[in-house]
């Protein structure tokens, strides 16, 4: 079977157009139809039905399956095609979100540059969702992750590394600075600065803002994380980080929260386990497992 053949009936199904689908690859329309052809012999089954009177095109049932089994055989050469081609490198794919990497990594930085492993690592930093992505395409091979639960993913070696709670953050004018501890529903009338949609933090202000029972009124998103706790220090509004975001010098006071939720921020080691690290890419993930103790 031509797995081009597989591509080409994978965007059909989502295309329904021939002459759509024949200009996504820059082929002839016929290219197209001869393809669909093949795997309907090779199965021995039709595929799609064309009504040329109302130039409409149908998925037959078999259709479906096929399309449905085709997207995971074309993931996964996708991901072939990138471990081999890094096979011989030593170059280390890595990931991290911001936070972990202004709070967290630099804890580790030392020991890996010590070891010269930091010479042959490459780092993407954006947020827990878009790695976790970026690590099942194959496009990096080990994160560092932040998760409001643990991390359960089928195809993925995870370890939880730390887990910390999260707390409320407000300026040391907030009525409430001196209370040590409060439940989330004291601030239901502040204004919220919170971090962009792809870091894990808004996902915990939903969460409590929900068990507290009201809609938090978010005035500014920012993944800066000096920024927001120089707006709060401004008293502009109040937020919820991880506790150890907050140091004596930022000037703001961090308050526990009473509230009996689950959320906290976990941070996790993943892997790949498809992934076959050389020595120099063992040697990082086996330092990176060093953060267990530093950070728990």
């Amino acid at each position: 079977m031509n797995t081009r053949d597989l591509a080409y009936f994978s965007s059909l199904v989502e295309l329904r157009n021939f002459t759509v689908v024949a200009s996504r690859f820059n082929v002839s329309q016929p290219t197209i139809t001869v393809a669909i052809q093949r795997l309907e012999n090779e199965f021995g089954a039709p595929l799609v039905q064309r009504d040329r009177a109302h130039n409409k095109l149908a998925i037959t049932r078999a259709g479906i399956l096929l399309y449905q089994r085709a997207q995971r055989i074309l993931k996964d050469l996708d991901l072939a095609h990138s471990e081999v081609s890094r096979a011989n490198q030593s170059t280390i794919q890595f990931g991290m979100p911001p936070i972990i990497g202004t709070m967290w990594f630099p804890l580790i930085a030392g020991q890996l540059f010590s070891k010269g492993l930091l010479n042959y690592t490459q780092t993407l930093e954006v947020g827990s969702d878009q790695l976790l992505k970026e690590l099942e395409s194959g496009k990096i091979d080990v994160a560092l992750l932040g998760s409001v639960r643990p991390l359960h993913e089928e195809n993925l070696d995870i370890t939880l590394l730390a887990s910390h709670p999260f707390k409320a953050v407000v300026s040391k004018e907030h009525p409430l600075a001196d209370a040590g501890h409060i439940s989330f529903e004291q601030l239901a009338r502040d204004n919220f600065i919170t971090m962009t949609g792809k870091f894990v933090h808004p996902q915990a202000l939903k969460a409590y803002s929900e068990y507290a029972g009201f809609k938090p009124n978010v005035i500014y998103s920012t993944p800066t994380l000096s920024l927001i706790k120089g707006l709060v220090r401004a008293n502009l509004g109040v937020s919820l980080l991880v506790d150890d975001a907050v140091l004596p010098s930022d000037d703001v006071v961090a308050l526990t929260l009473d509230d009996p939720l689950p959320e906290r921020f976990n941070m996790s080691l993943v892997v790949r386990k498809a992934f076959l690290p050389n020595k120099i890419q063992q040697e990082f993930i086996s330092t990176l497992f060093a953060l267990k103790q530093t950070v728990a």
